[in-house]
């Protein structure tokens, strides 16, 4: 039979061998030895990551002044989804208004079967709220769409629009006290033309 050599008298001989080589050796070379061992082992760490010259940052694009109109019949359900939408820009770090609309009231009426008397009136309100942005990255607001698109309640509609003078003016309720003063003055003016047709006349 040969002779069998156990594990720990192998690891043994060659810890002996090693530290008679690493003795026989001058000490420049130890170290030598040891940095370039270090080379190896770092990599990345070490050298860093090679890129070519002449790369810069990636310029993506903006959009600006851009509203999200929803509207919808349940005020409950457009204010919560108008919280959670606020909650997601939070997220995504965006700077983003959420601009409370007046509701706009419509009547619908039903009339008896080949008559014009009305059956039935309903009074319906419909609400709204404005999801405002003054710039986002095009980037940033594909994603902002997605999760709308997704999460977008049933009965509650949405659409993109630029800002309007209309609809912005529409927003805040009229002065009754503002109202009277206009209405006087177009009645002054009115009186004022009268006076000049009357004197013409003569």
């Amino acid at each position: 039979m040969g002779h069998v050599i156990k594990f720990s008298e192998l690891a043994k001989a060659l810890r002996t061998a090693s530290a008679e080589f690493n003795r026989r050796l001058c000490k420049q070379c130890q170290n030598n030895i040891t940095q370039q061992r270090r080379w190896f082992s770092t990599g990345p760490k070490l050298f860093g990551v090679w890129e070519p010259d002449g790369l810069d940052e990636p310029k993506f694009g903006k959009y600006t002044k851009i509203d999200i109109k929803m509207n919808g019949y349940d005020y409950v359900v457009l204010e919560s989804f108008s919280k959670f939408m606020k909650s997601v820009s939070t997220t995504m770090d965006l700077d983003m208004k959420v601009v409370a609309i007046p509701p706009r009231t419509s009547s619908i009426k039903t009339f008896f079967e080949n008559s014009t008397k009305v059956k039935e009136n309903f009074s319906l309100k419909r609400y709204e709220r404005k999801l405002r942005f003054d710039t986002i990255l095009c980037t940033k607001f594909t994603i902002f769409l997605d999760v709308l698109r997704h999460n977008l309640p049933a009965g509650v509609d949405f659409e993109l629009k630029s800002f309007s003078k209309e609809e912005e003016e529409f927003r805040f309720i009229p002065s009754e006290e503002k109202l009277s003063l206009l209405a006087r003055l177009a009645s002054l003016e009115k009186e004022k033309l009268e006076r000049e047709r009357r004197k013409d006349k003569f």
